[in-house]
């Protein structure tokens, strides 16, 4: 009896660690997507918040003069100044973007495999919150809203979506068919 409430607590605390990390991850991504390592000025944050209320126009003219609407435009120019250059920034910037929703593409399913296990589902809540973010970037001015920004991070969540899939045949190989895994990629 003993031993199943040891397992039992075991179980409550591996699932509460899960959800930490998961969380500890979520608050990383806002940290350095939005601050890129810097402080946060809470009063400034609210200010340019309540202007972009306010005033929508001003969101507009952010939009305008630096925000990026045309999908692929920052990533062509990346990818140029990489090949020519060598531009460490370029490439940190393309591969930080990707690389940054990886976790969230392996954590949506396996967190919450009742309501998210299909590569549609981690594509497009990987779509939301990084649109939450950079909708956040333009109405705090905490940076410019880019649409390739949101390109490359959904594309994380996807290629994130197939690391879980691999984890899934590698350490579930003999509880599960390898068809059924591949049928919930769709």
């Amino acid at each position: 009896m003993n031993n199943g409430r040891n397992q039992y607590v075991s179980t409550v605390m591996l699932v509460l660690l899960k959800y930490a990390i998961f969380a500890l991850y979520l608050f990383m991504v806002i940290k350095v997507l939005l601050l890129k390592f810097g402080h946060m000025d809470i009063d400034l944050l609210l200010h340019h918040w309540q202007q972009g209320i306010r005033d929508p126009n001003i969101v507009l003219e952010r939009l305008r003069n630096r925000g990026n609407l045309v999908p692929f435009h920052e990533i062509q120019n990346y990818v140029v100044a990489i090949r020519e250059t060598g531009s460490w920034h370029s490439f940190v910037n393309l591969a930080g973007n990707v690389i940054a929703f990886l976790p969230l593409g392996f954590m949506l399913p396996l967190l919450f495999a009742k309501r998210v296990r299909s590569l549609v589902k981690v594509v497009f809540l990987s779509f939301l919150f990084s649109l939450g973010l950079e909708v956040t970037q333009l109405v705090t001015s905490w940076g410019t809203f880019d649409v390739d920004d949101i390109v490359l991070n959904t594309t994380g969540g996807a290629l994130g979506y197939g690391f879980y899939l691999s984890y899934r045949l590698i350490f579930w190989w003999k509880s599960r068919k390898p068809q059924t895994l591949i049928s919930e990629a769709h």
